[in-house]
């Protein structure tokens, strides 16, 4: 399973993308802040509802080494069908981010700009939420509590162990 600081910076989940498990996917490197970061945008609308805006930018390459310096396991194209499938969702993205997993995203209006050049590709994102505004969640809980159809690992949440909301 993807995990945040090892093989990617960046998570995303949908239903219907990836048998609904998690996909990792590296942070572009931003030298204006000394390393891989993500944006996060906050408005009230009219009727005082807050209104977010999550911003990334991925990198996609062979031969990508994941944050902790090992080989990524995927390769250019197998990534950018993965991303093309997640923007294809309009609603109901989990992004897993250092800062918690964020529930609810999707698209409104512009959601990606592409730099592809020779050896990678650089894909700045834009999700916002759809619903009502949630503050992230902790990750490790929430990946804990993603439902497994197999026996669950020693670490997964069970139905005795869950805090049920």
């Amino acid at each position: 399973m993807a995990e945040i600081g090892t093989d990617c910076g960046l998570i995303l989940i949908h239903d219907l993308v990836n048998d609904g498990g998690p996909y990792g996917f590296v942070l572009a490197p931003d030298p204006s802040k000394n390393g891989p970061a993500i944006s996060i945008q906050r408005s009230l609308d009219e009727e005082d509802e807050i209104q977010m805006y999550l911003f990334a930018t991925v990198l996609l390459a062979d031969d990508l080494r994941n944050p902790d310096g090992t080989d990524h396991t995927d390769d250019r194209e197998t990534m950018y069908n993965m991303l093309l499938d997640y923007l294809e969702q309009t609603e109901d993205i989990a992004i897993g981010t250092f800062m918690g997993t964020y529930l609810g995203l999707g698209q409104v209006g512009h959601t990606a700009t592409e730099l592809h050049l020779v050896e990678a590709s650089y894909i700045s994102l834009k999700f916002a939420n759809l619903t009502t505004y949630h503050p992230p969640i902790n990750s490790d809980l929430f990946f804990g509590s993603l439902w497994q159809a197999d026996t669950p690992a020693d670490d997964a949440f069970t139905w005795e162990t869950s805090v049920w909301r």
